[in-house]
């Protein structure tokens, strides 16, 4: 299943996109329950990033200090094990 991620925002408005393909089995078991239960309370701020998770046909949207833990860890991921298309 492929995992995409697209960061954008930022002082100079800036897209990045990363994506990176995982088994099926590590995608429902570890990554989409994750995006079925996003972080409450995030909001963005100014010339901060964003990042657009995307996972098979779950999305979710989060601002640059949301990213923690296995929120991180996820975004970490795609941007090593991927193909950089920014």
């Amino acid at each position: 299943m492929k995992i995409v991620v697209v960061r954008t925002g930022g002082f100079a408005g800036l897209t990045r996109v990363w994506s990176a393909q995982v088994s099926t089995e590590e995608a429902e078991q570890e990554w989409l329950p994750l995006l079925q239960d996003p972080p409450p309370g995030c909001s963005g701020g100014p010339d901060r990033f964003v990042y657009e998770i995307m996972v098979g046909p779950a999305t979710v949207t989060l601002p640059e200090r949301c990213l923690q833990g296995r929120w991180l860890d996820l975004v970490q991921r795609v941007r090593q094990g991927g193909a950089d298309g920014s």
